[in-house]
């Protein structure tokens, strides 16, 4: 998904400046808000190419292809290139990968609560406005480069998504407690110092937690938490956390880690 540049950092899309830049003009600039999802230089840091798997997964669910055009309000901001999947009809793969992460994620939260989430490395947002618009949450925060949420935060304001705030990824959560942390690959992505100052400063506030772990990082120079590591640092801290192999696993080798500490 990610090129490596054989450089100390803190996370790999901190090395894409090209992507930041895109990011950060987006945000200003209308015209290159209706195409930044075409611009090469973004894509290569975020977007993915084959949504079947995703396709064949919503369009199995009654309740999630009712919401099709809710999702697909998404699709017509940035100018993504679309693919028309049997059923769900034209769409990224990156929109329906979001779809059926969010309607995993919502397996974890009782019905009717209204629950406080934070996101680590959420790119343009995506995962927050689906999420949105399945299942009503009461705040919801951010943690990204500046430019990326300089994007968000325009992306939220477009999409008419309330009660959202993006946080200066070295500043503390405003919470004591929040009942979910999200992190799709972007936690396993950035530098060990940063993992753990994101793990003091977020995650260990999380009453649960669905975090995707890839292993891309792997050779690019970076040194981070292994999964094994980070698996142990949650338990060293009294979380119980599960792993299982990542649900329609976009790369070899990605794990899914979830906890709930609601649970006995």
């Amino acid at each position: 998904m990610f090129y490596c540049i054989l450089l100390a950092w803190q996370s790999i899309t901190g090395h894409l400046s090209a992507y930041r830049e895109v990011c950060e003009q987006a945000a200003t600039d209308p015209a290159c808000l209706s195409l930044f999802r075409s611009i090469p230089e973004f894509r290569v840091a975020f977007e993915i190419g084959d949504g079947t798997m995703f396709s064949h997964y919503v369009a199995a669910s009654d309740k999630l292809l009712l919401q099709l055009e809710d999702f697909r309000r998404m699709e017509a901001i940035g100018s993504p290139p679309l693919i028309d999947y049997p059923v769900v009809g034209k769409f990224t793969a990156t929109t329906l990968r979001y779809i059926c992460i969010a309607d995993q994620i919502l397996k974890m939260v009782p019905p009717g609560e209204r629950p406080i989430i934070a996101e680590i490395g959420p790119g343009f947002g995506g995962q927050c406005y689906i999420l949105s618009q399945i299942h009503p949450f009461s705040k919801y925060y951010f943690y990204d480069l500046p430019e990326v949420e300089s994007l968000i935060g325009k992306m939220m304001e477009v999409l008419h998504v309330e009660n959202t705030r993006c946080i200066p990824f070295s500043e503390p959560l405003p919470e004591e407690r929040i009942d979910l942390v999200i992190s799709n690959y972007a936690f396993s992505e950035c530098d060990r110092e940063l993992q753990l100052s994101y793990f003091d400063r977020v995650i260990r506030k999380a009453d649960r937690g669905y975090i995707i772990y890839n292993q891309i990082i792997q050779g690019c120079g970076i040194d981070s938490l292994s999964p094994d590591e980070f698996i142990q640092l949650l338990k060293d801290n009294g979380f119980r956390p599960r792993t299982y192999k990542e649900i329609l696993a976009t790369a070899p080798g990605n794990i899914l880690i979830t906890w709930n500490r609601t649970k006995k």
